[in-house]
């Protein structure tokens, strides 16, 4: 399984833009099963941060009070929107990858020949 961003001659990736997962059919399974780890690690933290969003004056004082409003409306939603973001991005992949393992499915049932040609070329 690998990620492929178009190739190209720039020095790094773009910083968004859809990239391609290419993965050998016997493989969706353990890609989609990270995936969903991935999710769910990501929701377990995510819960507990985002209580503490968006910042609240830690002094309660005039100075802290405008610190924390001015944090807020500079960070606090982009970093959500962003984060709300990322957990769509890696729904979508879930999602995709179920599609993709349903269609080999049809398509080739259980057959051996086809889902375990990665395992036996790496033994």
């Amino acid at each position: 399984m690998f990620l492929a961003d178009g190739g190209g001659g720039a020095s790094s990736p773009p910083e968004f833009g859809q990239r391609k997962l290419k993965v050998d059919p016997s493989a969706i399974p353990q890609a989609r099963k990270a995936f969903e780890h991935a999710l769910a690690e990501f929701d377990a933290k995510i819960e507990r941060a985002v209580d503490v969003l968006p910042t609240r004056p830690w002094a309660e004082d005039p100075i802290s009070d405008e610190t924390s409003k001015a944090f807020n409306e500079q960070t606090s939603g982009k970093a959500l929107a962003a984060l709300t973001a990322y957990k769509k991005q890696l729904i979508d992949v879930i999602d995709q990858l179920k599609a993709i393992e349903q269609q080999y499915i049809i398509t080739e049932g259980n057959n051996a020949a086809m889902w375990g040609k990665h395992l036996r070329d790496q033994a």
